[in-house]
């Protein structure tokens, strides 16, 4: 049976049934015959019916396979790319692009530190470029938090690629660019990223030229800027247009605790404007006011400062040509103040009857604070010296610093050390430069403490033991151990300014002589 319908089956096949095509319906019953046949072909060829249906299945099943391993590879391409891409939080691959565009050889110091959360760069000579490159870095780095950047001349193209990089970076806090030349350029950009960064808390901008020009956008900075606490603007050239406007803003901060304005010209109005600005301010814990020419004057606006005020604690005003009657002026002051735990008055011509009158305010208020009180190179006489003996008994907890038992009712302070060596080089037609080559013999711009004691010894430069250490302390203005020659100029420009001040006050001095003189001569002609 099963031979035959093969038989009839291969006949259909070999020959094709003849149709004449109307409506369709011939065509496909031709149609449903030969699929007949083929089905019944099908077993004898393949041995088993569902073989053909098996295969076609497991054909289906590989080509979806393949489509799923293709989406696989795809999402894993992905994958990859997303691994090179990863972004660069430390800025190590913009640093060196910038090394290389810059033509500068990249810092390994800094590569090597910056994931750490500060970053000591000082006396590294980066120069401009070298600022240039370390601030795009920085401005996508989130892991330095304190950066020191002193003594690396920076100039005014520096310092502005330093502030542009902090309208960025949100995350340093602590920021030193001390002696780095910035000038006018570098100390506007500086104080206009001071106006706008609510995040930096320390910054160091001492020793970098700044002058009255810049005063108007530190005022403002200031004013503004509610989150700075310490801020020192230190050995700049601010004179007394400056003192005027920076004065009225310290009165308004609401946030500084430490100011730092020594080794400027704070004298006349600007001094007392600065001495008011403290009147009014309410937060500030520590002022710096030494090296400034503040005079009788100066004190008197500081003592009726201190009368109100209640926050400050940490007052300098050492090296202000204070004389006796501007201690007279302090000591009312010290009598009702309570607050104040340390003042210094240090090399300023107090006389022993100015001295006295300070210890005496001391010892009349009973709420005084006064834990260290400093007459710093000034000597005493015995009367002074027995009033400071009745102190430490009453008031155990109080230091008092002074130049020694002088025995002399009035002391009068040597010249400065620094004045000293300026007229020492001159007198010799030397060059400051040649003067530091003869101490520093290795040639390297920079000398220790001892060395440069030691060559103002062999030198015969006329100071004294103490007054060669009152010198070093004064040149090392970074406390880096270090005296370099920039900090040597930066000292003979003081001593420039210093000798200017004392000629102009001599000058009015022997005015104010020959007028009381004429009347005088007029007044006794007169009663002839």
């Amino acid at each position: 049976m099963a031979t035959e319908v093969a038989t009839q089956s291969q006949k259909a096949l070999d020959h094709p049934i003849e149709v004449t095509f109307e409506d369709g319906v011939a065509s496909r019953e031709a149609d449903s015959a030969r699929t007949s046949a083929t089905d019944l072909v099908a077993p004898e060829e393949n041995g088993e019916g569902d073989s053909g249906e098996n295969e076609k299945e497991e054909e289906k099943e590989s080509e979806k396979e393949q489509d799923v391993g293709s989406e696989e590879e795809w999402d894993t391409d992905l994958e990859i790319d997303e691994k090179k891409e990863d972004y660069d939080v430390t800025g190590r691959k913009v640093y060196l692009e910038q090394c290389s565009l810059l033509g500068i050889v990249p810092a390994s110091y800094f590569l090597q530190r910056m994931q750490n959360t500060e970053i000591d760069m000082k006396h590294r000579g980066l120069g401009p470029k070298g600022a240039k490159a370390l601030s795009v870095a920085l401005v996508s780095n989130t892991s330095v938090l304190k950066l020191n950047l002193s003594d690396n001349w920076l100039d005014a193209e520096g310092g502005m690629a330093v502030s542009n990089m902090l309208k960025e970076n949100c995350y340093v806090s602590h920021l030193d660019v001390s002696f780095d030349k910035l000038g006018l350029g570098g100390g506007i950009a500086m104080a206009e990223t001071l106006q706008n960064n609510m995040n930096i808390t320390y910054c160091n901008l001492a020793g970098n030229e700044l002058s009255d020009k810049t005063a108007e956008p530190f005022a403002e900075a200031i004013k503004v800027n509610y989150k700075i606490r310490e801020l020192n603007l230190s050995h700049n050239k601010l004179g007394e247009p400056a003192g005027l406007v920076l004065g009225p803003a310290i009165g308004e901060n609401e946030s500084l605790h430490h100011l730092d304005l020594s080794w400027n010209y704070f004298r006349r109005k600007g001094a007392v404007a600065i001495a008011l600005g403290l009147k009014n301010n309410q937060v500030l814990r520590s002022l710096n006011l030494a090296y400034n020419g503040f005079g009788n004057e100066g004190a008197l606006a500081a003592g009726e400062a201190l009368k109100v005020n209640t926050t400050l604690t940490e007052l300098d005003l050492s090296n202000n040509r204070i004389s006796a009657d501007g201690a007279l002026l302090l000591a009312k002051a010290l009598e009702v103040n309570e607050t104040l735990k340390i003042l210094k008055l240090g090399q300023n011509p107090l006389e022993s009857n100015g001295m006295m009158a300070i210890l005496r305010a001391v010892q009349k208020n009973p709420n005084c604070s006064l834990e260290e009180l400093g007459f710093t190179d000034i000597t005493i006489s015995e009367d002074v010296a027995k009033i400071i003996e009745e102190l430490k008994e009453s008031r155990p907890g109080l230091r008092i610093v002074h130049g020694g038992l002088g025995g002399l009712s009035k002391a009068k302070p040597r010249q400065d050390p620094m004045i000293v060596l300026k007229h020492y080089i001159e007198e010799r037609n030397l060059r400051l430069v040649d003067f530091f080559n003869q101490v520093d013999k290795d040639k390297s711009l920079s000398v220790s403490p001892g060395e440069f004691r030691t060559g103002l010894k062999k030198a015969n430069v006329p100071l004294k033991d103490w007054e060669i250490s009152q010198l070093i302390s004064m040149l090392d203005k970074d406390n880096d151990g270090e005296i370099d020659f920039s900090e040597l100029v930066e000292g003979a420009h003081y001593a420039t300014e210093e000798l200017r001040e004392q000629k102009r006050m001599e000058e009015t001095a022997e005015k104010a002589k020959q007028r009381v003189l004429a009347s005088s001569s007029s007044t006794f002609v007169a009663s002839k």
